[in-house]
């Protein structure tokens, strides 16, 4: 067996010891599920200001696809912004709550999807982003739903997608060795990259602390990139 494959199967094993339930805010009151939405604004600005700032791409008047869009806090913060969001998760149950947080918002310009359904939108949208989601999938799953997420972008159209990256020999917690349960090796995604024409990208390291570490470990990336 692959030593990395081994490797993960271990992560995921130990990872089934933790709570990993999906955060729900369909019982919260109104206060608290403003303060979800509003993490996702703030979220969804800093973010548009970074893409502009990097490849001079701007939101509005675009079509955007959140993949692994869980409750929606994301896809409703751009769809404020976007012509239309599609948003995609593997979990019915949480598709249809993040429908009842739109209609909550008045929000009538997306489409919520199972992600099976992805190449059913390539060539439909100029932004694609994914946070928190391909920790959860098999790394060599991942890249194939990777290269069709990049492959599906518009001419022009912009990435922004978070990964975590295969970790070093260190002690770690649990916790830890969850988000590390699925890593990513930067050498193989940027070839990806480079397979569909982008030969250009950003990657913005994600620093944090770690028991027994010196200093934070930076083993999350956010890459962001331009199709040609």
């Amino acid at each position: 067996m692959d030593p990395i494959r081994r490797w993960q199967l271990f992560v995921s094993r130990l990872a089934r010891r933790t709570d990993l339930a999906t955060t729900r805010i369909d019982d919260l009151d109104a206060d608290a599920r403003e303060a979800v939405y509003e993490r996702g604004r703030k979220h969804i600005q800093a973010l548009a200001e970074r893409i502009e700032s990097q490849t001079g791409f701007t939101l509005e008047s675009n079509v955007a696809l959140d993949f692994g869009c869980g409750i929606g806090k994301n896809v409703l913060a751009l769809a404020q912004r976007c012509e239309r969001v599609y948003g995609l998760d593997i979990s019915p149950a949480v598709l249809a709550e993040a429908e009842r947080n739109a209609k909550r918002l008045h929000i009538d310009n997306v489409e919520w999807m199972d992600a099976a359904r992805l190449e059913e939108l390539s060539g439909r949208y100029d932004l694609v982003v994914s946070f928190f989601v391909f920790q959860h999938i098999a790394s060599r799953e991942g890249e194939r739903i990777f290269a069709t997420l990049v492959r599906g972008l518009r001419p022009r159209g912009v990435g922004a997608i978070h990964l975590t990256l295969r970790p070093g020999l260190r002690r770690v917690g649990r916790s830890y060795m969850y988000n590390l349960m699925n890593s990513y090796s930067l050498n193989r995604i940027s070839k990806l990259l480079a397979d569909e024409g982008i030969t250009e990208w950003h990657a913005k390291m994600h620093g944090r602390p770690l028991a027994g570490a010196p200093r934070p470990v930076y083993d999350e990336v956010t890459l962001l990139f331009r199709k040609d």
